[in-house]
């Protein structure tokens, strides 16, 4: 099989040096790396529209399974991000087996114990040594995570925390060097179905090459549908096609600015949601007036919806296969298909995107 590459350039545009993509000799590796710098958990693609800041508690944070009993279990890395929510992170390699399902399980347990037992007191108290035995003090990272040192806001904070504690609102990530298909489809079928608590992974690429090390991390499971579910009436201010187009990988971009600038048949229609859009189509059906069917979701990727196409089953069906031929899609649950957007399949992308814009316009003609 061959490994991916990246590519490194020097300031001045004169070397180019070629990056192959690596395991990690253990996950020690990869948990030191994430203590080291926890904005490999890019909070910018779990909430473009306020990106999550981390603050260090723990690692091998202890979990009981009864209060004031002694700890039962550990989890690799607790986090509080700026809004006091708890955020649990498991580590594992892919060539560990237990992250195909196993691991999903041992998180849930993680996550009911901890709500339950958890003491606020503890936490604190764990975070004020971790950044002791960092070189640093608690009192800093504080002032860094919420811009402020003022004491009634600190103490705010931590009562956040307990009220998430109680209330079951965490976020769980599994962070790997490649994310297996088999936890892909748990990850976004808990994400989508689950109100309270965040369930995403995180894919954290190695590469190495003449001596330079790179790390390129990107999160798995914010799909368009856990995005509505999760925004629910409290939904942030919608994106421009400027703010979207910042957001998004250089190579995405280019192919997302393509379609925007491309004038829609009558009928179609762009919408805007805050950290993504979508193509729709003014078709009424006893159930809905619109049927949103194209998205396009920071920073890189293709989500093509057909619940909410007017098609019988034997139709959909048939519609999904044809899709599946161009060879670039992967499966995203029942209705959905997802391709991230690169040099690679850019050309079957467009090719796609025309093929479902035909779709479109073959059900407006029939509907009208």
């Amino acid at each position: 099989m061959n490994k991916a590459k990246i590519f490194l350039i020097d300031p001045e545009g004169k070397d180019i040096k070629e990056m192959l993509e690596t395991a990690y000799a253990s996950e020690d590796v990869l948990q030191h790396l994430l203590a080291l710098k926890p904005g490999l958990l890019p909070g910018d693609q779990m909430n473009p529209d306020a990106p999550r800041e981390w603050l260090l508690v723990k690692r091998e944070m202890g979990i009981p399974d009864e209060a004031k009993k002694a700890e039962r279990w550990s989890i690799d890395h607790l986090f509080l991000d700026q809004d006091g929510v708890p955020t649990l992170v498991e580590c594992k390699r892919a060539s560990d087996t237990r992250i195909r399902r196993e691991v999903v399980a041992q998180m849930l347990e993680y996550a009911a114990n901890a709500t339950a037992y958890w003491d606020v007191g503890e936490l604190q108290r764990s975070a004020e040594v971790t950044h002791k035995e960092n070189g640093s003090s608690l009192d800093n990272a504080l002032e860094r995570l919420l811009g402020s040192r003022d004491e009634t806001e600190i103490e705010n904070f931590w009562k956040l925390v307990e009220s998430n504690l109680r209330a079951g609102k965490v976020r769980l990530i599994f962070v790997s060097d490649e994310i297996p298909p088999e936890l892909r489809r748990l990850v976004e079928y808990l994400n989508e179905r689950l109100l309270d608590v965040d369930v995403l992974a995180v894919e954290v690429k190695q590469y190495l090459g003449d001596g330079v090390r790179a790390v390129v991390p990107r999160v798995i499971g914010m799909t368009q549908r856990a995005i509505d579910v999760k925004s629910g009436g409290d939904r942030k201010r919608p994106l421009s096609a400027e703010t979207f187009l910042n957001q998004c990988t250089p190579e995405a971009a280019d192919f997302f600015r393509k379609m925007l600038e491309s004038p829609l048949p009558e009928k179609l229609s762009v919408y805007w949601g805050s950290t993504s859009f979508s193509i729709r189509a003014h078709i009424a059906t006893p159930d809905r007036e619109y049927a949103s069917f194209w998205y396009g979701c920071v920073p890189d990727t293709v989500e093509i919806y057909l619940k909410q196409f007017p098609l019988v089953e034997s139709e959909s069906k048939s519609f999904r296969e044809q899709l599946v031929k161009f060879g670039i899609f992967a499966e995203a649950g029942r209705w959905s298909l997802r391709a991230v957007v690169n040099g690679e399949n850019r050309r079957k992308l467009d090719e796609a995107y025309e093929f479902v814009l035909g779709k479109a316009r073959q059900l407006l003609s029939s509907a009208y």
